[in-house]
């Protein structure tokens, strides 16, 4: 019988936009692995913020946070690679923020932050979930170490200029991903992470090829996921830059998409087997 490692980003992908999982796609991930697959989630949040749906659905896998920056077993499997910003890359960073102008900023290192303030947490990416942040003021002169990431919340008129300043001064070494709405939110991380990097660790963990990787997305962030999979399945409520690089097409996180793909292309398989 074919064995297939299941990746799944979270948001707008395993996740319905009322952020939980629905019960027709939780009992087709679990028929998977009772049938000798496994699953595994790679999104871009935080470890306190994700660690809740891993138990939620039971799974042993390594976990891929921070789009590849920071994989581990969460007392489970026995991993644990971390692919920070160096500190002096970071506070080369913090000044162009802090001298265009921002309303927040989150810096994180592994599953521990900083603050710039506790005033402004509107975005959902700055979602603390129950901890408190190590520190809160000018993270210039708080930050000590490397960092895995951070999230900007920059001021409105500015936002643009400061995406682009970061992204100019820093090519080849950090990747800047610029989200629109109307938090408008820039991410930061080292180039050398992605959802593609961290999935290629954890499969060579699980000792799994490409080939046997069926993956699903939604953003711009899952693009190289996708592509890197054996399968890339894009979701129907997906990017259409996303939906142009999928190999499929599935429905929508609300309308069940990634249980009817399994069901389709992988559990009708196995049944008629």
């Amino acid at each position: 019988m074919e064995r297939y490692l299941i990746a799944l980003d979270l948001d707008g992908t395993l996740l319905t936009s009322g952020k939980r999982i629905s019960a027709r796609t939780k009992e087709s991930l679990q028929t998977v692995m009772k049938t000798g697959g496994d699953v595994l989630i790679a999104t871009g949040r935080p470890p306190r913020t994700s660690i809740p749906f891993v138990r939620e659905l039971g799974l042993t896998t390594p976990l891929i946070n921070f789009n590849g920056a920071l994989i581990h077993g969460h007392g489970m499997a026995d991993i644990n690679l971390h692919t920070p910003i160096a500190h002096d890359v970071a506070m080369a960073a913090l000044e162009v923020c802090y001298g265009i102008g921002i309303r927040n900023l989150m810096v994180e290192v592994r599953d521990e932050f900083y603050l710039h303030t506790e005033a402004c947490l509107v975005d959902p990416l700055m979602d603390v979930g129950d901890r408190a942040p190590l520190a809160v003021g000018d993270l210039r002169k708080l930050i000590a170490s490397e960092v895995t990431s951070f999230v900007i919340n920059p001021l409105l008129d500015r936002a643009v200029e400061l995406a682009e300043a970061l992204e100019t001064q820093f090519r080849g070494v950090l990747t800047v991903r610029a989200w629109g709405g109307a938090h408008q939110t820039i991410e930061v991380m080292s180039n050398r992470a992605s959802k593609a990097s961290g999935l290629m660790q954890a499969a060579d963990f699980l000792e799994y090829d490409a080939s046997q990787i069926i993956a699903f997305g939604d953003e711009l962030n899952d693009v190289e996921m996708l592509l890197y999979a054996g399968t890339g399945v894009a979701m129907g409520n997906a990017r259409e830059a996303v939906k142009s690089v999928a190999d499929f097409v599935t429905d929508t996180c609300d309308q069940d998409g990634i249980a009817k793909f399994l069901d389709q292309h992988v559990l009708a398989k196995t049944a008629s087997r």
